[in-house]
């Protein structure tokens, strides 16, 4: 009798961690899938090739972003230009009905050169409004501050092509320089 007890007891736990385990599993996939449909539309400021600075507006989730809209908190007036207002640009005027996934959208903003006699303390904040495919609402404030982008920034690699180039031809060139100095001293 004794080992009938224990065997019922074993069992009875097994099915229990069993249990635990399945549920652990059902929320995990619930998870998963919840973020597969999840958009997540962000928006960050960047510099171009020929020295300008972008407002972009990415998905970077893994759904599709619908009825996005954009709401300046606080507005910038690109170039100088007083008549001229984030208000002007497509999404913020027009909102966009469907964002996929990494679906980028860039609009120019100012030039750096001209951005550094400007404020160092300005900033934009814009409010970034959309639905998931189940209607879901998700609404995010960013607050991008423009003296992230104006100074002397260089990664190495450059970013662009157009400055890897001479970046990797000068990169040649020294280690055929270093080549040289090698075989001419052995």
């Amino acid at each position: 009798m004794n080992t009938e007890i224990l065997l019922s007891t074993v069992l009875a736990g097994s099915t229990v961690a069993y249990t635990v385990i399945n549920l652990m599993i059902w929320y995990e996939s619930k998870a998963t899938r919840r973020q597969k449909t999840t958009p997540m539309v962000i928006a960050y400021l960047s510099r171009t090739e020929n020295q300008c600075v972008g407002l972009n507006f990415k998905n970077i989730g893994q759904g599709l972003a619908k009825n996005v809209r954009v709401r300046p908190v606080k507005d910038y007036h690109p170039f100088g230009k007083e008549k001229l207002t984030l208000s002007a640009f497509g999404i913020v005027r027009n909102g966009f009905n469907n964002f996929p996934p990494q679906y980028e959208i860039s609009y120019i903003l100012n030039s750096t050169k001209l951005m550094k006699k400007e404020n160092a303390k300005d900033y934009i904040e814009i409010e970034i409004m959309y639905e998931n495919s189940t209607r879901k609402k998700f609404s995010e404030v960013f607050k991008l501050p423009l003296n992230q982008v104006t100074g002397f920034i260089r990664s190495d690699p450059p970013d662009t092509f157009m400055e890897q180039i001479p970046y990797y031809l000068k990169k040649i060139n020294e280690s055929l320089k270093e080549i040289k100095t090698k075989s001419s001293t052995d």
